[in-house]
């Protein structure tokens, strides 16, 4: 090693489930190292059980010696704790334990935790590894004695690691020493890219960056500095002359935004920024990204010329197959939000346009040499990132893209490509035929076959919609949406209705009897009847055994069976569908006030076996049939007072069986004494659960909803914000607090109202207000407002 080089030594101690991890040390101390290479002496050098060789002496000994040398002590745990060593329970015990007596008796090494969030279903029954390392870490919480960190996955730890050890070098960048560099002690790197010769001039900018890296060459140089140290800033230009591309962390680059008016951003750092706000994309949700990257300022995507530059640079990087994969999605995601159609991508007697202004070509190097064609081709015949890029053709294709869309269907090597193309050629030219034919064996929930599908399966035959119903591989709203369209044009035969029952799916049967009762075809009820006494599986009808009593018996008939005991379960509810809610009111009201006995003779079913919860469930599902029967009287012939109080005595019962159905009906005929028990219901019930929340904030009024809006319960908080903005017009003030709320989504939709009552220019000046306060501020708010004002349309109106 050169003389004029320290080294920071890092020693990693961790059992052996973070492989990994250790990889993204060593990965970022290299990265760092050869960024900093420029402008400080200081390197990291990464140390740890890898680098042992076998002793004859006890194996720990010899890692013993590496954590001695340490200066930084980086411990890594997951769920396993390790194995004994003679002396303690795990190497790692032991090391943690040798590196923290060393640095009570001299203060070094440095100790800092990382622990990776151990998943809730792991927890109910840990196991004894894992309780130590819980165990351990309930002890780091409690004392605090070193840097103590949690994270989620590998790319969360990466950032965090990353931006450690950069704020290592920098702070060891501050105490170095004057020195003279002796010609060749720091390797020379590959020469990065630094200018994009379409993108405008920017003097200042490289002005800038010259009294950046002087500031920090003087305080390498003489230990001080006279200027101002942009830490960040540096460490945005030293990303840029990076070869490997890093995303530039989002703490960094939201500090710099606040500085934002000031930066004159080069070409190198302009590319870096897209990049960044690429891999941001790319690791957000898809249908809904919540970004904390706020880069569109810096940008100017929004006249022709940004847009242009900001294009060229997304094709680049959603088409190298040498680039990060998951930048790679994000371009394709954000080329799909901006729905732009650039001529690097698309034949050039197509319209490139978004939201009205047309792009010519740029000239801005190799990009353009190579056809629109063979871009495609040599993309999906790559194998990787191909969903993503027939999502973006899918969102932005029109009918003057078939031509196109067909002959690279014919240069694509595999076949599931080469039939989504075709279909989505097919659909593009007003045929369905092609998705009918692919939705047969897969299509997967919020893809474009689906969408293309739910949009025109009108046009669709009998015998693909029959197809679909009973698909397998396919989501169920497709199946059910083509059992309504066939429905709605004839009745079904029993070998269709068999197929139907086939697919044992709950909605779907559903699907045929409400189909029955829309039609109201004798042939119709016959043919399904004759299908269900011939299907093998009688289970997938068994919630429908009152529907299938109307459908075969008398009024008489069902009125008989309805005062047997044993059968009125069923009997009542068919009777109910029969004779119609009215004609049955008053029955249903004695079922609900006398717990069922008008209708059954509890002492008779006790004495076969119907006891305990058997007993209790018989009579909740004859009170929800009760309730349903009450819900659908006409108003003129309720009871108004006496059938609320009904159904909010079902409710106190909290039975699983009648509870959701009581709740809904109280969101309609209760008040305001209604909206607490309503809001507890609503967190025992899953498909309810937000029109309750949202109900039972109508009803208790603005102090319920701000009640709400202070819960730990994300969608509670949601749906109290939505109250206070939709239904009382808070004030600007109430609405201001909402973007400090700790759940995103509130704050998101807070930023949306906010843009609804500012101008662009308070709401620019109010990133200021709002980065200023003392407690604190988020990011994805910043990167929101960001969006709102500096990203094209329609990206810009774009809601998460």
């Amino acid at each position: 090693m050169a003389a004029n080089i320290r080294e920071v030594v890092v020693f990693i101690a961790s059992p052996g489930d973070l492989q990994e991890e250790r990889a993204a040390v060593r990965q970022a101390a290299e990265m760092l190292n050869n960024q900093h290479a420029l402008l400080s002496t200081v390197r990291i050098r990464v140390t740890g059980w890898e680098h042992v060789q076998p002793e004859h002496e006890r194996p720990q000994e010899v890692i013993n010696e590496l954590v001695d040398e340490c200066d930084i002590f980086l411990g890594l745990l997951f769920r396993k704790w390790g194995s004994p060593t003679g002396e303690y329970d795990s190497g790692f015990e032991e090391e943690y334990e040798r590196a923290l007596k060393r640095r009570t008796e001299s203060g070094s090494p440095n100790i800092a935790i990382y622990f990776k969030r151990v998943p809730q279903d792991l927890l109910s029954d840990p196991g004894p590894q894992l309780i130590k390392v819980l165990k351990f870490q309930r002890r780091f919480q409690e004392e605090h004695s070193a840097l103590y960190r949690e994270f989620t996955s590998l790319e969360d730890f990466k950032l965090r690691i990353y931006t450690f050890f950069n704020s290592l070098l920098i702070s060891n960048l501050q105490s170095e020493a004057p020195s003279i560099q002796p010609e060749g002690t720091v390797a020379k790197r590959p020469q990065p890219t630094t200018e994009v010769s379409h993108i405008k001039n920017t003097d200042p900018a490289r002005r800038q960056i010259s009294e950046t890296m002087s500031a920090f060459a003087e305080l390498a140089t003489t230990g001080s500095s006279t200027q101002d140290l942009d830490v960040d800033r540096l460490l945005m230009i030293s990303l840029g002359f990076q070869p490997e591309k890093v995303a530039i962390p989002v703490h960094a680059l939201n500090r710099l935004y606040g500085n934002r008016a000031d930066l004159r951003i080069s070409a190198m750092e302009y590319s870096l920024l897209v990049w960044t706000l690429a891999d941001s994309y790319g690791h957000s949700a898809r249908e809904a990204p919540n970004v904390a990257a706020p880069a569109w300022y810096f940008l100017g995507a929004r006249d022709a010329d940004g847009l242009r530059d900001l294009t060229d640079i997304l094709v680049s990087v959603a088409f190298d197959a040498h680039d990060n994969f998951v930048a790679r999605c994000g371009a394709l995601r954000l080329l799909s939000f901006i729905r732009i159609k650039p001529v690097e991508l698309w034949p050039s007697e197509t319209e490139i346009s978004v939201s009205g202004p047309s792009l010519v070509p740029t000239g801005s190097g190799t990009q353009n040499e190579i056809p629109p064609i063979e871009r495609w081709e040599q993309h999906l015949n790559s194998g990787d990132s191909t969903g993503l890029a027939l999502d973006y053709m899918a969102e932005v294709a029109d009918s003057a893209d078939v031509d196109f869309i067909r002959d690279l269907a014919s240069r694509v090597e595999s076949r599931s490509h080469r039939s989504r193309l075709q279909a989505m050629a097919n659909y593009l030219s007003d045929d369905i035929d092609g998705l009918m034919e692919l939705a047969s064996s897969y299509v997967t929930s919020d893809s474009w076959e689906e969408n293309f599908l739910i949009h025109g399966i009108g046009r669709a035959k009998d015998d693909d919609l029959l197809n679909l119903v009973s698909a397998k591989n396919v989501p169920i709203r497709l199946n059910v949406k083509a059992l309504e369209e066939i429905t709605s044009r004839r009745a079904l035969t029993v070998a269709e209705i068999s197929r139907v029952l086939g697919r044992k799916h709950e909605q779907l049967v559903t699907g045929l009897f409400d189909a029955v009762d829309r039609v109201g075809s004798t042939e119709f009820k016959v043919a399904i009847l004759e299908a269900i006494a011939s299907f093998e599986d009688r289970n997938i009808v068994q919630e429908h055994k009152p529907r299938l009593l109307a459908l075969t018996h008398s009024v008489e008939d069902v009125r008989a069976f309805a005062a047997d005991t044993h059968k009125t379960l069923d009997a009542w509810p068919a009777l109910a569908l029969l004779e119609g809610p009215a004609a049955l009111a008053d029955e249903a009201r004695k079922i609900l006030d006398t717990d069922c006995s008008s209708h059954m003779d509890i002492a008779e079913l006790e004495s076969v076996g119907y006891k305990g919860s058997v007993l209790e469930f018989v009579r909740g599902k004859l009170r929800l049939a009760a309730l349903k029967v009450l819900e659908q009287v006409p108003d003129d012939l309720r009871e108004k007072d006496a059938d609320t109080q009904r159904v909010r005595n079902e409710l106190r019962r909290r039975y699983m069986v009648t509870q959701e159905e009581a709740a809904l009906m109280l969101l309609d005929w209760g008040g305001e004494e209604d909206a607490p028990i309503l809001l507890e219901v609503a967190d025992s019930v899953v498909q309810s659960k937000r029109v309750l929340i949202s109900g039972s904030i109508k009803l208790g009024g603005i102090r319920f909803a701000r009640q709400c809006l202070a819960s730990g319960d994300p969608e509670k908080a949601l749906l109290g914000a939505k109250a206070l903005i939709e239904q009382h017009n808070i004030s600007l003030r109430e609405l201001k607090e909402m973007l400090y709320s700790t759940h995103s989504p509130v704050r998101i939709r807070a930023v949306y109202e906010l843009r609804e009552r500012l101008t662009d220019s308070q709401l620019g000046d109010f990133i200021a207000e709002y980065r200023n306060k003392s407690t604190g501020y988020y990011y994805d708010v910043v990167a929101s407002i960001d969006r709102m004002l500096y990203a094209p349309d329609p990206l810009a109106g774009y809601r998460s």
